[in-house]
């Protein structure tokens, strides 16, 4: 059986960040060079959609490797309102696949016009949004035909840990970025039939996730909304237990995705909990030496995974392993996931 599009161009994204690594280096290393002779007094990042949860991953990095405070803009207050904000001596970070929405392109360029830093990770070079950064950083995505975003979200991603890894020059870091790469395609060859048979049927879903983790669930959400038509929300495990908890019944299936680090024990010990609500707890965590046996103990299908690199490159390869798993969910209920109902691939906003 032929391979969607979405599945063929989400399986291209080892080979996009070998290439983006390779050919970024000096740009991200400029960037890094000027950080820290002068060191932004906070962060801002620009960005919609499956790009937004980027920059959500961009968010925890800067503030816990960096120390940055980082705020996520509404670009409104710019485009609409008319307002100017007070960014000089920021660092103003844009994400977009095409770069061709207006409303990023000019937040971006009031951001520099301000006296921010203004970087744009972008994969279309030649659009307005790169042309109004000061520093661009490109995807090298080739072109993404699928309208659920796969690999450029996975050169994103890859980009901010690059990033990350240059300036603060941890060893542990770097060697886990260059074997990046390789242990994605491993995560691209994970089985989660388990959780396409489970999902055939449903209507309505939780994606819960900590940390590093909660923008991989958010995004994770929005495919299972885009291309299976089910209505999935992304909570962190700090919230999931309040309001939404309300919802979880013995047949509502639950997705909950951890990384190696200090936020996996309170998401272990939400999976105990959820397990005696439902028969659907699904759980995916790279694996770690011989912590197995307490996986097991919280979810009702533990779902396979390659080992962990770092706990930042955690999600990546769970949203690897994911994203085949609901191009095929896409198919089993009888959609296209290529072209979702309503979606374009590109969207404007002012």
């Amino acid at each position: 059986m032929a391979l969607s599009q979405m599945e063929q161009e989400a399986l291209s994204a080892p080979a996009v960040l070998t290439k983006q690594f390779a050919e970024n280096f000096y740009v991200l290393q400029d960037i890094c060079n000027r950080l820290q002779c002068y060191p932004p007094l906070f962060a801002m990042t620009v960005a919609r959609g499956s790009s937004d949860h980027a920059a959500t991953f961009a968010k925890y990095l800067f503030e816990t490797q960096l120390g940055l405070a980082t705020a996520s803009a509404a670009p409104s207050v710019e485009t609409l309102y008319g307002a100017k904000l007070q960014l000089k001596n920021s660092l103003v970070v844009a994400l977009s696949q095409s770069g061709q929405s207006p409303d990023i392109a000019e937040m971006l360029q009031a951001a520099r016009t301000a006296g921010a830093v203004t970087v744009a990770l972008v994969n279309e070079t030649g659009s307005p949004l790169a042309h109004a950064a000061e520093y661009v950083i490109p995807l090298y995505a080739t072109p993404e035909i699928a309208v659920a975003a796969t690999k450029s979200y996975l050169a994103m991603l890859g980009a901010l840990v690059q990033f990350i890894a240059l300036m603060t020059q941890q060893q542990a870091l770097m060697t886990a970025l260059a074997e990046l790469p390789k242990q994605l395609e491993k995560a691209a060859r994970m089985d989660w039939t388990s959780a396409v048979t489970a999902y055939q049927k449903q209507q309505s879903t939780f994606v819960v996730a900590r940390g590093y983790g909660l923008p991989i669930a958010q995004e994770a959400a929005l495919k299972f909304k885009e291309t299976t038509r089910i209505h999935a929300e992304a909570f962190s495990s700090a919230e999931v237990l309040h309001g939404p908890f309300a919802l979880v019944q013995k047949d509502f299936p639950l997705m909950l995705f951890g990384q190696q680090d200090v936020a996996l024990p309170g998401i272990l010990d939400l999976g105990k909990r959820l397990k005696q609500l439902s028969d659907n707890v699904f759980l995916a965590v790279p694996a770690h030496g011989r912590n197995n046996s307490l996986l097991q103990e919280a979810a009702t299908v533990v779902l396979p995974m390659p080992a962990s690199l770092h706990p930042i490159c955690d999600p990546l390869l769970v949203i690897q392993a994911f994203y085949r798993m609901v191009a095929q969910l896409a198919i089993a209920r009888g959609l296209n996931p290529d072209a979702p109902v309503n979606l374009t691939k590109v969207t404007k906003t002012r």
